[in-house]
């Protein structure tokens, strides 16, 4: 997702948009969406009620697909993200499936079953003693986020999400796929590729409040509405748009419209019925979030790099926390609840849970991205190069993949 040049050359701009858009994710799933899910994780100092996050992180991830993507093959760079994304996103699962079936069984108050399988697949026996119970993962569960296909079974109570932010990565696995087969195609015209970004921002709104309504539309619609990703198009749209317009492609007219109609488009998408419901986030405060960092977004992609005294003296700690931005957001939400409980039931106050839940995310996503992430992607890029005979990986160390979640 960030840029491709050498360390030297790399915009702390970028990195600093994508620490704030995932620290936005964080603090908005352990001060909000937490409470909500488990009543009892309350007791921060503070709230962060907006949604804009991830919807930012996806931004920045299809303006650098186009950076990218410009520079080499289709079929070996969609490999390189392939190789990036999904090992760790795999162990990832594992890791938290595992520790979430020990976590919840105990928090429940439920006996283990007896044995590995037992307690790895075992139904617990009995009713839970705790006040407020946690779901205990099974071994559908697993196999469904193994295989990505969560968003297609859960509103049939088929399976369910281990972790909410897992959401992302078959959305943008098969933005990527799309990026790689049509970016080499003659037809591809500069019209032609501007009318399709305007159709990946309306269309879906059309599919959504033409052609269906949000109040009674049938759960199999909804279910292939999401799980193709068409809620989430807009964003990839725009990070495109902004691509263009860098590249002097676009017209400023143009590409305010671009950022005008994919804030209408966020803001719709995220609330179809128009204000936000008891589970929501709030809603002007995820418009108005949306929109600043947008616009921040822009001002990246074209202006100076913000090479300011202040961020200047912080640069190798964002750029840090930038590069394992995605080990990061697949750690951070699931086993933050669990660790806040444990800490709630150990009597820590919000005000030190708050920072430790935090400290352990920045520690287990370091963690997944130097143990998992970055060797994994070295020895899948290696062994393939070495077949191809054809030089070094297309994505290079320096360069961490983002994705974002939701938040």
């Amino acid at each position: 997702m960030p840029d491709a040049s050498p360390r030297a050359s790399r915009k702390i701009s970028w990195d600093v948009l994508r620490v704030v858009a995932v620290f936005a994710v964080m603090l908005g799933h352990v001060t909000h969406q937490g409470a909500l899910l488990h009543p009892e994780l309350v007791g921060y100092p503070f709230r962060v009620t907006a949604q804009f996050g991830a919807a930012i992180l996806l931004v920045i991830s299809a303006f650098f697909v186009c950076a990218s993507l410009r520079k080499g093959r289709p079929g070996r760079w969609l490999w390189n993200r392939v190789a990036r994304l999904v090992p760790a996103y795999l162990v990832a699962v594992v890791v938290t499936y595992v520790i979430a079936r020990y976590a919840t069984i105990r928090f429940s108050g439920l006996p283990f079953p007896p044995g590995l399988s037992g307690f790895l697949f075992g139904v617990p026996q009995g009713p839970p003693s705790d006040p407020s119970p946690w779901y205990v993962p099974t071994g559908a569960d697993l196999l469904a986020n193994l295989g990505m296909v969560q968003e297609w079974g859960w509103r049939y109570e088929l399976f369910y999400y281990l972790d909410g932010a897992y959401w992302t990565l078959p959305v943008q696995l098969a933005a990527f796929t799309a990026a790689a087969l049509l970016w080499p195609r003659r037809w591809r015209t500069h019209r032609l590729t501007v009318g399709l970004l305007w159709a990946l921002i309306l269309v879906p709104l059309f599919l959504r409040f033409v052609v269906f309504d949000p109040v009674s539309t049938p759960k199999l619609v909804e279910t292939f509405y999401y799980g193709l990703g068409l809620h989430r198009v807009h964003v990839f749209a725009i990070g495109i748009a902004i691509w263009l317009w860098s590249k002097r492609r676009l017209a400023h007219w143009h590409i305010a419209l671009f950022v005008l109609a994919a804030c209408a488009a966020q803001d719709l998408q995220v609330f179809p019925f128009h204000q936000a419901l008891p589970n929501d986030p709030e809603r002007w405060p995820s418009a108005v979030g949306f929109a600043i960092m947008l616009l921040l977004v822009c001002l990246a992609a074209r202006g100076s790099d913000w090479r300011l005294p202040g961020i200047s003296r912080v640069a190798p700690a964002v750029t840090w926390l930038a590069g394992i931005s995605y080990g990061l957001y697949l750690v951070h939400q699931e086993l933050g609840y669990i660790l806040a409980r444990a800490l709630l039931n150990a009597g820590v106050p919000g005000w030190l849970r708050l920072p430790i839940v935090l400290a352990a995310a920045v520690f287990g996503g370091w963690a997944i991205t130097a143990g998992v992430e970055r060797p994994v992607h070295r020895w899948l890029t290696a062994r393939r190069d070495r077949r191809e005979k054809s030089g070094k990986p297309q994505v290079k160390e320096s360069e961490p993949v983002s994705v974002g979640g939701a938040s």
